[in-house]
């Protein structure tokens, strides 16, 4: 649109600065008489003042447009003076040089000193008006390089002549908002005209909004991109992204790392997405494909959706599978008293679904005296083969029968059910003739003799129910002792010995194995874990015949932690675990080591179809049940050991008779734990033994005379009971270890044992035992330095002090429990490579003070009572005479009378004497 004047002489030219863009009318020359516009858009009309013959008005059909220019008229030197102030102002503006081109600067530079020739007062009109015409077109001319738009300085491209932006506006700019550009006295602004916005669905939850800011000026052009994006992308949780056309409505991801268990049911029901939210998963049926490249593979589907608010739907397609698997092994574990195991084979079906005839083996006999070790069915296989056990059974010489079905799914999805017997049967016991004096008049069970009864026959096998009681006792012929010696109990099976002396020096040991018929398949055999899981199958292989797993770990609730090796220890409530890649099909086939390790082969086969490997890793599971060993109770000839406590592992009892006595132990044989116990005169030893092995505790009894005992008749006679006692909740549990030779820090200098003392309780008079000695097993201990579970520090003397307080704080946090309290655990290798071992606080202190002087001690029943009369005499004095020995405290002779001299008859183990009783309690 343009504005032209005429005046009443007839002349006419175009206004000077008229600007429609933002309401400025610009100059005419003084008499002009009328303005017109030209070129007005389609519809608009304009019309003169009655007042003013330079207002003219502007009517739009969009009243809101309509708009009014006035004009200012004006002399020709006025015009001249205003547009050479004007000009001069610009090129004094310091930002000038910034915001024009040098070549325009150069032309108004020109145009003014061309003007400064004339003088306004005695110039004509007609060369003023000449002379401010060349200064504002010098001024329109100025080429403008420092437009800025939204904060964003705008580049020009020669070759479109395009001002834009450096990188597309993130957000829309406000509808007044202009291009500005100039100097500080000839500020430019430039309105833009915004193009129809284009909306599209770039990613999964994401919308892009882009639209396109034009103009022009001085013949170059503004082009401003806007581009907006809405939302943030959605993934599945691992970050593997959806795809989908784009500003496409449908957007898909494909997520095959699940598995199915040995029941084909997915290990997920929901899928969790990036933004925190989760779909649940609609499965499908599970499907046997019996031509899978590595072997059958069962697979499922399932799909999970959702529709997002700007109108996409997101869809998560699943897969779980797992392989085919009907392999089957069934076999016996035999675990002797004292916590080692061995696997006896059995039945071993690499596809337990080739035949349905029954399964019926005979193991190898073993000896006769292993008849009273603990056994039981040991079943490991794939998902498409179960066992259901029996009750086991028992025959001849405490032969096991153990019985069961075995249901496995063919590749076709039927079903074969096959039962299977395994028996473990004994030697016979075998004939003795020598020493004919020792030979027992008979064997008594329940009052009744023995069956199979043979003078010359030393070991016999009875049976009987889970809670039947049996007494057997001994009968001896004149002249005979019988002495009950070792015992060894499980939970479903005793072992008595008994020792005969005869008239002639002669000796016989007898031996009745008591096994029990258990109602509980299961009980006894502790905690087993078989489960396994996948998780992973998200990631993309390295390769295509990537046929290793990305890790391999184990899981515990819900959270999977991976392990690096081959080894390692799983705490309690994890089970087996490993991440696979993207297309990998793995099969684990797990198997039972020893104890509570496990073995899990495993095979992989790589997204290419045909690289298979094959790996093995060992995991030891760390359950409290199977790992604690410990008694719940103690009674000696059938009273309760006053004060007895789990943690306290030795005690002081009155008996009728000392030679004659019985200590009755009981403890949870629902975790498999069993006891050995050693009968040494007045002193009986109990060990109890974990159902892993891997923990033992020993127990120590010494029986005195008591005469209120004797003067009642309370005491045993020559029965021996065989029962099963109550089983009983724990009342504690602590942490010790046993097993094989070790050197903890790879020297060669290791002694056959590593000893971990282990002291509970307060020491000295009074105080709690002490536990004995126990022995960290190899593998472990170098399996917890390797973990960083056990540090050692060294010594000022060289020596490596290995403080079990690491093996407390290990083993609390591996189970998830409370650092144990009231430990003062050690041992000591000296820079010679000697182990230090600390059994019991006599020996701490023999350490700490020496060997104490032995005196002569009195060898006859008379000289020993005049020994106590002696003795008792020292009132309040808390050491022996001192011909005993150096003055000790009161603790030093606290355990087992250690300043008492020998007693012929109970080595080391003297009466207490004044001095000791005085000692006040607890000191």
């Amino acid at each position: 649109m343009t504005a032209r004047w005429r005046d009443a002489q007839g002349g006419t030219g175009p206004v000077t600065g008229f600007d429609p863009a933002n309401g400025r009318g610009g100059d005419v020359p003084a008499g002009t008489t009328a303005v017109t516009l030209d070129g007005l858009p389609d519809g608009w009309t304009q019309s003169v003042s009655k007042d003013d013959p330079l207002t003219v008005t502007l009517a739009a059909p969009d009243q809101a447009q309509s708009r009014t220019y006035t004009f200012r008229a004006v002399s020709a030197a006025d015009r001249f003076r205003e547009s050479l102030k004007k000009a001069e102002t610009i090129r004094d503006d310091r930002d000038a040089t910034d915001a024009y081109d040098r070549a325009s600067l150069d032309a108004l530079g020109k145009a003014i000193g061309d003007a400064g020739k004339l003088d306004a007062d005695t110039a004509g009109d007609q060369m003023l008006a000449k002379a401010a015409d060349g200064l504002d077109q010098a001024v329109a001319g100025l080429r403008v390089v420092n437009w800025t738009f939204h904060g964003q300085t705008l580049a020009y491209d020669v070759a479109s002549k395009t001002w834009t932006p450096a990188t597309p506006l993130g957000q829309a700019p406000g509808t007044d908002e202009k291009i500005t550009g100039g100097s500080t006295s000839n500020r430019i602004e430039v309105s833009t005209t915004a193009s129809a916005p284009d909306v599209r669905n770039t990613l999964a939850g994401v919308t892009e909004t882009d639209q396109v800011l034009t103009a022009s000026h001085g013949g170059e052009s503004f082009r401003i991109p806007i581009r907006i994006v809405q939302g943030t992308e959605i993934t599945l949780k691992d970050g593997t992204r959806f795809t989908g056309s784009e500003n496409g409505s449908e957007w898909t991801v494909t997520d095959t790392g699940h598995r199915l268990d040995k029941d084909n049911m997915p290990d997920t029901d929901k899928v969790e997405l990036s933004d925190g939210s989760t779909l649940p998963v609609a499965w499908g049926k599970a499907t046997l494909d019996p031509s899978g490249a590595a072997g059958p593979v069962w697979t499922m589907s399932g799909k999970a959706t959702r529709t997002l608010d700007n109108g996409q739907t997101l869809t998560v397609n699943l897969t779980a599978s797992r392989a085919w698997d009907a392999k089957l092994s069934i076999g016996v574990e035999h675990r002797t008293a004292d916590g080692n195991t061995t696997l006896i084979p059995g039945v071993d079906l690499e596809d337990a679904t080739a035949a349905d005839t029954p399964l019926d083996v005979t193991l190898p006999t073993l000896p006769y005296a292993a008849a009273g070790d603990q056994y039981a069915p040991a079943v490991t296989g794939g998902d498409d083969a179960t066992v259901t056990l029996k009750p086991t059974g028992l025959g001849d010489d405490g032969m096991r029968v153990f019985t069961g079905t075995v249901k496995a799914t063919r590749t076709d999805g039927t079903i074969v059910t096959r039962r299977f017997t395994i028996r473990q049967p004994f030697d016979k016991p075998s004939r003795t003739v020598g020493a004919p004096d020792a030979a027992l008049d008979g064997l008594l069970v329940n009052g009744q003799p023995i069956q199979g009864w043979d003078p010359d026959i030393l070991e016999y096998t009875i049976t009987a129910g889970e809670d039947d009681k049996v007494t057997v006792s001994p009968r001896a012929k004149a002249g005979q002792t019988v002495k009950a010696s070792d015992t060894t109990l499980t939970a479903h099976s005793t072992v008595q010995h008994w020792t005969v002396t005869g008239p002639d020096g002669g000796n016989r040991t007898y031996t009745v194995t008591l096994v029990r018929r258990p109602q509980d398949p299961h009980r006894g055999r502790g905690v087993q874990t078989l489960r396994s899981e996948g998780t992973g199958g998200t990631r993309e292989a390295p390769g295509p015949d990537t046929a290793t797993l990305k890790s391999v770990g184990w899981t515990k609730d819900g959270t999977y932690h991976a392990e690096k090796g081959d080894e390692y220890l799983i705490p309690e409530g994890g089970s087996f675990a490993y991440e696979s890649y993207l297309g990998q099909i793995v099969k684990i086939t797990p198997g039972r080591d020893h104890g509570m390790t496990w073995k899990y082969r495993i095979g992989v086969l790589a997204p290419d179809g045909v690289t298979y490997r094959t790996r093995t890793v060992t995991v030891t599971y760390l359950t409290e049940a199977t790992h604690r060993a410990g008694l719940t109770g103690l009674s000696v000839d059938g009273r309760d050991v006053d004060g007895f406590s789990p943690d306290r592992l030795e005690y002081t009892v009155g008996v009728a008779n000392p030679e004659r006595y019985v200590v009755t132990p009981s403890w949870d044989k629902q975790t498999g734990m069993s006891v050995t116990k050693h009968v040494d005169g007045a002193d009986t030893t109990l060990t109890v033994t974990s159902a892993d092995g891997l923990t033992s505790v020993v127990y120590r009894v010494h029986v005195e005379y008591d005469a209120g005992l004797a003067a009642t008749g309370a005491g045993v006679t020559g029965v021996i009971m065989i029962a099963v006692a109550a089983v009983l909740a724990a009342a504690g549990t602590w942490f010790a270890s046993r097993h094989k030779p070790h050197d903890p820090d790879g020297d060669t200098d290791a002694d056959h044992v590593i000893r971990i003392p282990i002291r509970a309780g307060k020491a000295g008079c009074g105080g709690r035992a002490v536990l004995p000695a126990s022995v960290l097993p190899a593998r472990m201990f170098t399996l917890l330095v390797k973990q960083g579970g056990i540090r050692y520090e060294v010594t000022p003397g060289g020596q490596k002090v290995y403080d079990p307080h690491e093996i407390d704080r290990y083993m609390a946090e591996r189970q998830g429990k409370p650092i144990p309290e009231g430990k003062l655990v050690f041992y000591v290798r000296d820079s010679e490579g000697n182990i230090v071992r600390m059994n019991t606080q006599v020996e701490r202190l023999t350490v700490a003070y020496g060997k104490p002087v032995r005196g002569r001690h009195p060898s006859t029943p008379k000289d020993y009572q005049e020994w106590r009369r002696r003795l008792s005499g020292i009132k309040g004095s808390r050491q022996p005479p001192s011909h005993y020995g150096p003055a000790l405290p009161c603790s030093y002779g606290r355990n087992h009378n250690y300043l008492i001299p020998n007693n012929p008859r109970r080595p080391g183990r003297g009466p207490r004497p004044a001095w000791w009783r005085a000692c006040p309690h607890g000191t």
